[in-house]
């Protein structure tokens, strides 16, 4: 756990204060200022389908601080430890719910993979104007991709978003989740949710 020099909990408050000349905190308390003026805009605030990923997205951003905070570590090279869940299974049958450490910060983190893997989906169907389409990230990927460009002439980077939403689609969909290890870093959750802002702010100011 990271030491009160850096971070700071307000009892009263119930809040936790983070360290700003942190590079890590730095840029997740930007995301959260460039959705906070994204849900000040006009269109933004229009369209329901775009303020509800907002939310989650803000989401992310809570987890992936609260996995900081809890000295959240990449496990790219070892599987799960049984024993700290077993432990930890035990501990709440008697009643004891920890709220820190690795588990609880390794928790957090694939809250935020959850969180921004979905948002994604959601993002790319408003992004290229068919919220209720049935198309999968591949085909609206490749679209917006192309949008992206005629809106700031500049190409579109989603290659953080792509690791984040396969590493979800393993979680949801193969029975060992990922026991052996994860193949996203912390800091490509960070990357990603940068990039989906990216391709959010673009369609806000596609018109103007």
């Amino acid at each position: 756990m990271e030491s009160l020099t850096k971070t700071n909990i307000d009892n009263q408050n119930r809040s936790l204060q983070i360290d700003l000349t942190d590079r890590v905190y730095k840029a997740l308390a930007s995301f959260a200022g460039r959705i906070a003026k994204l849900l000040s805009e006009p269109t933004v605030q229009a369209d329901p389908n775009l303020t509800g990923s907002l939310d989650d997205l803000l989401g992310a951003v809570y987890a992936l601080i609260l996995a900081k905070h809890g000295d959240f570590a990449d496990r790219t090279n070892r599987p799960i430890e049984i024993a700290a869940i077993r432990k930890r299974a035990e501990q709440i049958e008697k009643g004891e719910v920890r709220i820190d450490g690795k588990w609880m910060a390794g928790l957090h983190f694939n809250s935020a993979l959850f969180r921004a893997g979905a948002v994604y989906h959601r993002i790319l169907k408003i992004a290229v104007g068919r919220p209720a389409t049935e198309d999968h990230v591949p085909q609206l990927r490749r679209e917006a991709t192309k949008l992206y460009r005629q809106w700031r002439k500049a190409a579109w980077s989603s290659q953080h978003m792509d690791a984040v939403h396969a590493q979800v689609n393993v979680l949801k969909h193969s029975p060992r989740g990922v026991h052996d290890l994860r193949t996203v870093r912390y800091q490509d959750a960070v990357a990603g949710v940068s990039e989906l802002l990216d391709l959010i702010e673009a369609w806000n100011t596609r018109t103007s």
